[in-house]
C-alpha cells in the first residue's frame, strides 16, 4: 500500500474474487512505510474474507402484548478497510435475514397467525480514526452478543448458546473515533466515540488483532 494513496479493499464473496485480489494486496500493502502497520493491514485484509454467523430463534411479547416468534441468520464482518499512513477507515457490515409469525388473539380460544415473510435488515458502521489516537494498553479481545441482540428477547443461537461473537475493543481517550451508522441505506447516526468493537471471525483472530493493533498503535505514536 503506497503511503501517498488511500487503498480500500471491499468485502467479496467467492473464491475467484479472493484469488484475484491477493496478488494486488501483496504488491500494494508491502509499500506501507511502518512495518507494524503493514502487518496489521495484511491481517485486516485477510480478515475481510471471513465473517461470523449466528443462526438464531427468538420468542417474545411485543408492544401489543402479542407473542412474536422469529428465526433468522445474522452475518457480521469487516466489509472494507482503508489505510493511509496511520489513518484508518473501516466499514463493518451486519446483515440480518429473518422471518417469523405474530399471534393475534381474535377470541377466547382463537388465534390468528400473521406470517411476516422474508425480512432483511442491513446495517453498516463506518469508523474513522488514527492509530495514534488509540490507547494501546486498553486494546482488548472479548466475547459478547452483537448490538442487534442486546435486547432481552430470548435469543437462542445454534453456534453459541449465549449468542456470543468475538471482538477486538479499541479505545480512544479523547473520543478520536468517528462512528457513522447506516441502516437499510439511510444514515441515522454520526458521532465521535471513545470505544468501538470490531468483529473478528474467531477468538484466535481477536487475540491476534490485539497484538497487531497494539504494535501498530505504538509504532505510529513513536513515528509522529
Amino acid at each position: 500500500m503506497a503511503s501517498s494513496k488511500s487503498t480500500t479493499i471491499y468485502w467479496r464473496w467467492g473464491t475467484v474474487a479472493i484469488l484475484a485480489i491477493i496478488p494486488w494486496l501483496r504488491t500494494h500493502l508491502s509499500a506501507q512505510a511502518i512495518p507494524e502497520v503493514a502487518e496489521l493491514a495484511h491481517f485486516l485484509a485477510s480478515e475481510q474474507q471471513r465473517f461470523s454467523v449466528l443462526t438464531y430463534s427468538q420468542t417474545y411479547m411485543d408492544d401489543d402484548h402479542e407473542r412474536a416468534s422469529y428465526k433468522g441468520t445474522l452475518y457480521n464482518a469487516i466489509r472494507s478497510v482503508g489505510l493511509k499512513g496511520c489513518e484508518v477507515v473501516a466499514d463493518v457490515a451486519v446483515e440480518d435475514r429473518f422471518s417469523g409469525a405474530i399471534q393475534h388473539k381474535i377470541g377466547v380460544r382463537r388465534i390468528r397467525y400473521e406470517q411476516t415473510g422474508e425480512l432483511t435488515d442491513d446495517t453498516v458502521y463506518e469508523y474513522r480514526f488514527s492509530l495514534t489516537s488509540l490507547n494501546a494498553d486498553e486494546i482488548q479481545d472479548f466475547r459478547a452478543r452483537p448490538a442487534e441482540f442486546s435486547r432481552d428477547t430470548n435469543f437462542q443461537c445454534q453456534e453459541d448458546r449465549l449468542c456470543h461473537l468475538s471482538w477486538v475493543r479499541l479505545t480512544s481517550p479523547d473520543a478520536g473515533i468517528n462512528e457513522t451508522r447506516t441502516v437499510n441505506g439511510l444514515q441515522d447516526l454520526s458521532r465521535n466515540v471513545t470505544v468501538i468493537a470490531l468483529p473478528m471471525a474467531s477468538l484466535e483472530s481477536a487475540t491476534d488483532a490485539v497484538k497487531l493493533f497494539r504494535s501498530a498503535s505504538r509504532a505510529c505514536a513513536a513515528n509522529k
